[in-house]
This record gives structure tokens, sequence and C-alpha cells, in this order.
């Protein structure tokens, strides 16, 4: 089998729609596909819908945006397959409300710079709930404001070293990773190599607060990738693999680039089972 399990839509920052993305999917021959769109469960539905009928099956998925207290640095975090929703939802919802108050007042700094059409860019963000900065960039290119390859002007702007950068709060991975769990879904750190965070990845899998490390991704390094596997064979977690689209830049791999083994897949929906089995029985216990 086929699978990726991580992939972006214009639900969040992705550049294709979902129709879109679940065409490149079935195109790329697919077996299993997560949309884990960031801070949204919103495409998993009419995911479910647009592959019904196709040899695509669909894993409900999600990325959690979080910090390292200790670094300071970056760290996501995949959710597959949740069952209890409410406080994930919230969380889900309060990043997404800094990320929009972030976005607008990068893209009020941006308008001081450039003739934006803030109209449009707020029109293309209608879809995704706040503004990325992708939203941005993609209509600086779309004006000629920037090369259409807008990597550079993306540093000079609105990477964190940017003139127009505004950072968000995010929370701490010690508060996401509970509310994860407590979800009941499979919870996986995503690339590690990608913030450089070897040393939480290793901290995480020895005290046993994820379920799963993604390695197969197209962006983390190969000596990371041979240090990560140790990890998780040490510590009995789940090996996932994605490609991470986007689809931003003509460069940008395709679907099915980075793959989850067949055996990871079955590993997920049995933890996944095991979980919400023990949140029942927690629940049933808690009545009395």
């Amino acid at each position: 089998m086929r699978s990726d399990l991580h992939c972006h839509t214009t639900l969040s920052d992705g550049y294709h729609t979902l129709p879109q993305v679940i065409q490149m999917a079935l195109q790329n021959n697919m077996d299993y596909l997560a949309i884990t769109d960031h801070e949204t469960f919103r495409g998993y539905e009419y995911a479910c819908q647009l592959a019904q009928g196709t040899p695509l099956h669909i894993i409900k998925g999600c990325e959690l945006s979080c910090k390292d207290p200790d670094t300071g640095r970056f760290v996501h975090i995949l959710v597959y397959l949740p069952k209890v929703m409410d406080e994930l939802n919230a969380l889900c919802a309060a990043t997404t409300k800094k990320r929009q108050d972030s976005g607008f007042a990068m893209l009020q700094k941006v308008a001081q710079m450039y003739p934006i059409d803030r109209a449009a860019v707020l029109n293309a963000a209608l879809q995704s709930e706040c503004i990325y900065k992708t939203h941005i960039m993609h209509q600086l290119a779309d004006q000629g404001l920037c090369p259409a390859d807008y990597r550079q002007t993306f540093g000079q702007l609105l990477s964190p070293m940017g003139s127009c950068f505004v950072p968000i709060d995010y929370p701490s991975v010690y508060d996401v990773l509970p509310i994860a769990h407590r979800s009941g879904g499979v919870v996986v750190l995503a690339h590690p190599s990608v913030y450089k965070s070897m040393e939480l990845a290793k901290k995480l899998a020895y005290n046993n607060m994820v379920d799963g490390i993604e390695i197969n991704h197209p962006r983390n390094l190969p000596q990371d990738k041979q240090q990560l596997v140790t990890y998780a064979a040490d510590n009995h977690l789940i090996i996932t693999g994605g490609t991470d689209y986007h689809g931003h830049f003509e460069w940008d791999v395709p679907i099915g680039t980075g793959l989850t083994e067949d055996n990871m897949i079955k590993q997920i929906f049995q933890k996944a089972e095991e979980k919400q089995h023990d949140l029942f029985v927690q629940d049933k216990r808690n009545l009395f």
C-alpha cells in the first residue's frame, strides 16, 4: 500500500483545494491519505465523500502548532483518529484566533510597503478561517509585486527575521500533548529535523509522551532519520511518513514522497482503538 499521512489544503496554508489534493492522491495511486491541515479537522468528512467509491481511504488528522519552552523553537504535533473532540477543538480555535491576529497585523505591515490588495488576501483566507503568511505572499506574487517563486521575499518580510513578522504565542508542547492524548487520538511528533528538535524527540520518546515519530519526511536529515529510528525502536513507537504537501512552489515534492509502511498503518488503527477503549473504561469508572 501507499500511505501519505501529512498533507495540507486551502483549509489551512496549502495551495490546492481539497478536491484537487484528493485527485492528486488518486493519480499517485495512494491507498491512505491523512489531511492534516493546521488546527482544523474540517476537511475530514468532505475528503471521505470525495474518496467514496475510489481505492483511497482517508485517515482523520490534524497538525497542531506549539513551541518547546526550553528552546523557543516551533514544534508540530500530528494527531490521528481522535474521538473526544471538545477540548481538542477548543485548543485549535484558540491557536487559530492567535494566528488570525498575527496574520492581520502582518498584512497591515506589508500594506505599508506594497500596494497589496488587502481585500483579496482576506477573501483568500476565508476558507481557512485565518490569514496565513502564504495568503499574503500569493497575493504579492499574483499582483507582480514579488517573484512567483517568492522564497527570498518571504524571508525578507515574513520569516522570523523578516521586517513584517509578528510572532504568535503558541502553547507549550507540554500543554498540547496531554490534550491530544485525551482526545483518544494517536499522537505523533512531526518532522523533528525541520525545527532542529532532535533533543526534544529523544525526550518525548523516552518519557512515553508520544505514540510515534514522523521519520519518513522529505526534510528530515538522513543522519537524524537514523537516530530517530533508534528512538522509535527503543520505545516501541509508531514510525510514520508524510510528504507535508503544501504545493507552494514547483519544487514542492508530490504527494506520496513520504510514505508510511503498511504495518505502521495497522498499528495506528490498533493504538487508536486501545486508547479509546481506555477512555471509555475510565469514563465508566468516573460515573460511580
